[in-house]
């Protein structure tokens, strides 16, 4: 069964005094060679690296709506992984790979240095290190693409790691642990979406078949209140961001955790007192009650045609639903990661996603800096052979449904999908109907309502192997620790501060990098402890 856990507090970026808090000969074992015995505190440390895979040139896919009735028996269950010995060129790879953070690692063998198989290829040769070239990170490495919340995680568990990575790279390159963790990722994406080969011929179609794909994801999450590899976009430090959701649900993942969470929110309100409340004022001088304001004529008759002018649905209104983010991770360890610096990539990409999210459903994302930043013309006509090949799907679910809200839906999306693109026969058109799949989807809160996704967020850990639930940890979104991370990455990525490594408390983590070696920022520390000991000794010897 799931772990119930209270939800972690803000992570707070370190700032501690390399050297204040240790002594010189714990200092210079704490960054000494990776291959020494560890300390007792990370015996179950796992790194969890992102990867972020190229999609294909010119084959993507559509996603289909799966019925309730196809899925398997869910979170509790172990997958079988048997799916993936199908060939790999019946699986889709764009959206089960990139800019989602697997997080996974083969497990260390006492915590040794990589396994030659995994070395960095030309390991004899020196790394280039932060500062050879004077080209700021995003011009060298993201001058033709956007910025993913991959490329503002992976720095969370060693900025520097990750310069190594994409010098010698351009990116994490996946262990087998982490193509382990790609299985467990399609099995549950195929519990509720089948994938189908689309031949495309332009970068407009390309980048309309991910729009469109987030249409039919959002009414998947309207039909059965669960949607997988949900892409999104948005703006943030002034930058395009993309990433692509694990999982959005209706189902909160810790009943527990949001009634503490709601507990402590309600407490802080009340700690507010009535500052900014109106309730029980006195009405001014002239102020209308809210039944006086409608008994007036001239406001009833605006009301009732506005009443008048909207379909009747054909039952009450129900209250809009709170959606959860929940991220997949997999793991070599049946332990959960510890709370602190293990678990702080994971909360800022929850909260990335949220951030995104929240965005689109408010329609406050600049769609013209999105086709601007992938270079696309948002005015130019999707090509005949793109309107065809989705012309040939079918999107509607079986008909034997019998669960109500799905026969809606399908009833809903009987307008041919052919029609449906020619109608929106372009990138900027198309974007309208995703904003408005958001609108009907994920309406925007009341100021008195709980938000319609929720604050609440959980990290889902799996085995890697056989895919079965190891637990969840919950998180809170907290706005101010993400600004703040947000703005201190970007600043990193335009060139504007210096690549840093870890700090001394996380100085573990040096023990299972496969850059240890020649580390530039590891070496400096030891070195900076050495002068340390070296004064203090001088300052004895004077004493004496």
């Amino acid at each position: 069964m799931a772990d119930h856990q209270t939800p972690s507090a803000p992570i707070a970026a370190p700032s501690s005094d390399y050297g204040s808090e240790f002594d010189d000969d714990a200092l210079t074992e704490l960054f000494s060679q990776a291959d020494q015995q560890p300390q007792p505190q990370p015996a179950a440390l796992e790194h969890d690296p992102v990867v972020q895979d190229a999609p294909p040139a010119l084959q993507h896919s559509v996603v289909l709506k799966r019925s309730l009735t196809q899925r398997d028996c869910g979170a509790e269950c172990s997958l079988d992984l048997e799916i993936e010995a199908r060939p790999d060129h019946n699986l889709e790879v764009e959206y089960s790979a990139r800019n989602r953070a697997a997080f996974t690692s083969d497990p260390p063998s006492n915590l040794q240095p990589t396994s030659p198989k995994e070395t960095p290829d030309d390991a004899s040769t020196a790394p280039e290190q932060p500062g050879d070239d004077p080209r700021a990170p995003l011009e060298r490495f993201r001058r033709r693409k956007p910025l993913s919340v991959t490329d503002l995680v992976s720095p969370a568990w060693c900025e520097q790691q990750y310069w190594y990575s994409l010098t010698r790279f351009g990116r994490v390159r996946k262990t087998k642990a982490m193509r382990q963790g790609s299985s467990v990722h399609k099995v549950l994406e195929e519990q509720v979406h089948r994938e189908v080969r689309v031949d495309v011929q332009t970068r407009e179609d390309m980048f309309g078949l991910r729009v469109w794909n987030v249409v039919q994801g959002l009414r998947t999450l309207r039909a059965t209140g669960l949607t997988r590899e949900l892409e999104v976009w948005g703006l943030l430090g002034g930058e395009v961001v993309n990433g692509i959701i694990d999982e959005v649900s209706a189902v909160c993942p810790d009943e527990d955790a949001e009634a503490r969470m709601l507990e402590r929110e309600e407490g802080a309100e009340r700690a507010k007192g009535g500052e900014s409340s109106t309730k029980g004022k006195p009405l001014e001088a002239g102020q209308k009650t809210l039944p006086g304001f409608f008994k007036d004529s001239q406001n009833a008759r605006i009301l009732e045609e506005h009443f008048n002018s909207v379909p009747s649905s054909g039952h009450e209104p129900s209250t809009p639903a709170t959606f959860y983010i929940t991220d997949i991770k997999t793991r070599q360890s049946k332990s959960l990661p510890p709370a602190g610096s293990q678990s702080k990539p994971v909360y800022m990409q929850l909260m990335l996603y949220r951030r995104l999210l929240s965005s689109l459903a408010a329609n406050e994302v600049p769609a013209e800096q999105v086709f601007e930043r992938y270079s696309l013309d948002p005015h130019a006509t999707f090509s005949d052979t793109f309107i065809a090949e989705i012309g040939q799907l079918d999107f509607n679910f079986p008909d034997d449904v019998s669960d109500a809200a799905e026969r809606e839906v399908r009833l809903e999306s009987r307008q041919d999908s052919v029609d449906e693109l020619l109608a929106h026969n372009s990138l900027a058109s198309l974007w309208t109907l995703m904003v408005a799949e958001f609108a009907r989807t994920i309406p925007h809160p009341t100021s008195n309502s709980q938000p319609s996704i929720s604050r609440l967020l959980a990290a889902e850990y799996r085995s890697g192997g056989s895919g079965a639930l190891i637990g969840r940890k919950p998180f809170v979104h907290d706005d101010a620790a993400l600004d703040t991370y947000v703005e201190d990455e970007v600043r990193w990525w335009r060139g504007e501060r210096a690549t840093k490594g870890v700090d001394i408390e996380d100085a573990f983590k040096c023990r299972i990098c496969e850059f240890a070696e020649g580390c530039s920022w590891r070496e400096e520390k030891i070195e900076e402890a050495k002068r340390k000991a070296r004064l203090r000794a001088g300052a004895r010897k004077s004493q004496v």
